[in-house]
């Protein structure tokens, strides 16, 4: 009996550490983003503003020059721009339910990279929006194949 209860609890502990999840971050090309020392936050047109500021935060963590602002006022100057999009979800309170960035070269327009968070739908939990942001942009820095 005693490991039916080992593994019922092992398996609860799984559950509940899986209740959000950063996947892994895609880079896309060659482009070693580490070279990368400009940049420009797209600020989404509808969700928290919020979000585009703890990008800039983590940016200026890797010495990145940015700025943040909309899409029509994008410089031609700066390395790639930065967009977001994220879903909010209500139980209780309003808690980051999804996110996904993306970085792409400011002058071809392509995607370099992208990465995302995903909370779950077996165990909810209410995590930090500027936390999950900044892990975010790091998990896409760690994706560099250079």
């Amino acid at each position: 009996m005693k490991p039916v209860f080992t593994c019922l609890g092992l398996l609860a502990i799984l559950v509940m550490t899986g209740c959000s999840t950063i996947p892994p971050a895609q880079h896309f090309g060659e482009l070693d983003l580490s070279s990368l020392k400009s940049a420009y936050v797209v600020v989404a047109p509808r969700g928290n503003p919020n979000i585009g500021s703890y990008i800039v935060t983590a940016l200026a963590h890797r010495n990145i020059r940015t700025n943040i602002g909309a899409l029509k006022d994008k410089p031609a100057d700066v390395a790639f721009y930065v967009t977001y999009e994220e879903h909010w979800n209500w139980d209780l309170a309003v808690y980051l339910d999804t996110l996904d960035v993306n970085f792409f070269d400011n002058t071809t327009g392509k995607r370099i990279a992208s990465g995302a968070f995903r909370n779950s739908k077996l165990a909810e939990t209410w995590p930090n929006p500027r936390d999950k942001t900044i892990e975010v942009v790091e998990s896409i820095f760690a994706s560099n194949r250079k």
